[in-house]
């Protein structure tokens, strides 16, 4: 029946219902939708944290070469004669 519900409704209103079944069966799989789409938006969440700390990371070794970068120049000291 769960399939039959994702059928009618793939359209993501979920508005329809599915016919012949009681109503703690409706209840149980209405539970399991919802259960569904938390998990979607739970993952849909891990992936903008992940790719926030790639994000960070790459920054920060960014800016790691940038003063490594800068501090190399300061090794040799010219004089005036």
């Amino acid at each position: 029946c769960i399939s039959e519900y994702y059928r009618i409704n793939r359209d993501g209103n979920y508005k329809y219902v599915v016919f012949g079944i009681n109503s703690q069966f409706e209840n149980d799989m209405l539970e399991f939708v919802e259960a569904d789409k938390a998990l979607i938006q739970e993952q849909a969440n891990t992936s903008v944290i992940q790719s926030h700390s790639q994000a960070y990371y790459k920054s920060r070794k960014l800016t790691e070469i940038l003063v490594q970068e800068e501090s190399q120049g300061l090794d040799c000291v010219i004089e005036d004669f």
